[in-house]
């Protein structure tokens, strides 16, 4: 068993903590001793010639990722992440976006529901096509530029970072941008190379695509435009009608956007600004730090592969594998970019950088890493690398479960996936129809708690976020009026918004007591409630 243990109180999907990271790298590491990994570096018999293909490899990649990362969470969540449940509650009222991100995440997550009636799983299946979309994307960029042996190579080697595994059961805007970050750089360079207008035109969406998952989007902007400017090629490219074909694509998918934003007292860019003063204490060195430890487990896949090695003769790389200088020239740039642009800009405002914040900026660094070292992967480096992918997806998610699964016998506080979301909607729903009469339309209160409620009882209410109609634009006084109100807290905290405590304090309170679904050493959990009926 890995030895990972839960954070108190903590969504564990959220973001890989350095036990977690760890688990990623020991993964990769077993494949070293493995004998089984022997094997794999021998010549293949002819049965499994198959396997030597690169376009098969990938797509085996693909499969696997979308198949574990969808069951390990499936089967061991008995409540949906944090940003899940969230972007679930959101998704119901159809924004541009929120006062926290744009809403592209919230409007995949209905989409979702509305395909398949159910919530939980169809979040975790959105999340990996993401993922697989993202890997297909790298390697298609790859194999333009290095050809499909490597470009597999540095597809897999994606495995071994720990934001494309461990975190990804928490469909949030660093999971939906991470597509168009890989997205951008595959169309513009198609569009230079090909000399073509509708990649051009792919491009331009793209980016705007980007923009609907998450403003940080803007560092990778800036980047290709830079890169834009700096190569040869693509500054020539100026002169022809597709680059501006782009810009316009480009603007009138993100008027809606930029229009939103205007109107609402750019209130994401004030909520970013806000958290970056709140996760300030570990610096730019503590964001560099985090970030090596989840690109650790590719570097020893890189190991295991041989291209360490000192003294080894360099082979030559055949014709078709040469990486000009202009590819890596523009991998080096799409990689280390959006990082500088992102260390710099929080060393000028002396704010902080969340680690979760670089997830997107590491899809091409496996290109990146073969690219500096030409010839050096052969078929059998490419094996190695394959069987180090294998054991990823294998003994990650199920450490995975074992710790969500497990987690309860050994702390005295639940991670928020192992909540009893679909007891609590239940009993809670039932004890305002009873006392109301009326189907529910608001759920308030803790906004966790609020959203463990209103997912699936049948009225699909809407939530107060933070007990603010400034927030909840979709909310009024007058909603409130005809429609009332449920509000919620656990009485261990009673986290109840200040605007919503005089309302609480007048209205109909009662408690209701959960076990948990894996009993082990936490308490019974305590929920409250206060009945808001409506006034008309």
């Amino acid at each position: 068993m890995i030895p990972i243990l839960p954070s108190p109180g903590l969504s564990v999907p959220q973001r890989p903590s350095c036990l977690q990271r760890i688990a990623s790298i020991r993964a990769c590491a077993i494949c070293r001793r493995s004998s089984h990994f022997r094997r794999l570096s021998a010549p293949m018999s002819r049965g499994s010639r198959s396997l030597q293909d690169p376009a098969t490899l990938v797509a085996l990649l693909v499969l696997g990722q979308i198949v574990v990362w969808t069951l390990a969470p499936a089967l061991s969540h008995t409540a949906p992440p944090l940003d899940v449940i969230e972007s679930y509650m959101w998704g119901r009222e159809w924004q541009v976006a929120t006062f926290k991100h744009p809403a592209l995440p919230s409007w995949v997550l209905e989409a979702s529901y509305l395909l398949t009636g159910a919530y939980g799983w169809p979040a975790y299946l959105a999340s990996q096509f993401f993922v697989a979309a993202t890997f297909l994307l790298v390697f298609l960029l790859g194999r333009d530029m290095m050809g499909s042996e490597r470009a597999a190579a540095g597809t897999l080697l994606l495995t071994g970072i720990a934001y494309y595994a461990w975190p990804t059961p928490e469909f949030n805007h660093n999971v939906a941008e991470t597509p168009f970050w890989a997205a951008l750089p595959f169309a513009l360079w198609r569009a230079v190379e090909r000399r073509s207008i509708l990649w051009w035109a792919i491009a331009g969406a793209a980016a705007a695509g980007g923009m609907y998952a998450k403003f940080t989007t803007a560092l990778l902007l800036a980047t290709a435009a830079a890169w834009i400017v700096l190569d040869a090629r693509a500054r020539q490219a100026l002169m022809t009608p597709g680059p501006w074909l782009g810009l316009a694509v480009f603007a009138v998918l993100i008027a809606p956007l930029m229009l939103w934003l205007v109107t609402h007292d750019f209130a994401p860019l004030k909520y970013a600004a806000h958290r970056t003063v709140q996760d300030s204490t570990g610096g730019v060195f503590g964001f560099l730090l985090n970030l090596l430890l989840n690109i650790a487990g590719m570097l020893v896949m890189l190991a295991v592969a041989g291209l360490f090695r000192r003294g080894a003769p360099i082979p030559q790389a055949a014709p078709e594998q040469q990486v000009d200088a202009r590819a890596r020239r523009c991998l080096l740039l799409f990689t280390a970019g959006p990082l500088v642009l992102a260390i710099v800009g929080a060393v000028i405002s002396r704010t902080g950088l969340k680690s979760a914040w670089g997830s997107s900026m590491f899809n091409l660094i496996g290109l990146l890493a073969l690219a500096l070292v030409p010839g050096r992967i052969d078929a059998r480096g490419l094996r190695r690398i394959a069987a180090c992918a294998v054991v990823a997806l294998t003994v990650v998610p199920i450490g995975y479960g074992l710790v969500i699964g497990l987690g309860p016998r050994f702390s005295s506080m639940a991670t928020r996936v192992q909540w009893p979301q679909a007891e609590i909607s239940d009993r809670i729903v039932k004890v305002w129809a009873r006392e109301t009469g009326r189907p529910l339309r608001i759920v308030a209160g803790d906004d966790w708690i609020a959203a463990l409620v209103g997912l699936t009882a049948k009225d699909r209410p809407s939530i107060l976020s933070r007990g603010e109609t400034s927030l909840s634009p979709w909310i009024t006084p007058d909603r409130m009026a005809a429609e009332g109100m449920l509000v919620v807290w656990d009485v261990r905290s009673k986290r109840i918004p200040a605007s919503l405590v005089p309302i609480v304090a007048s209205s109909r309170m009662g408690e209701e007591k959960f076990a948990w679904p894996r009993p082990g050493k936490q308490p019974p959990l305590v929920l409250g409630y206060a009945i808001v009926p409506p006034v008309r």
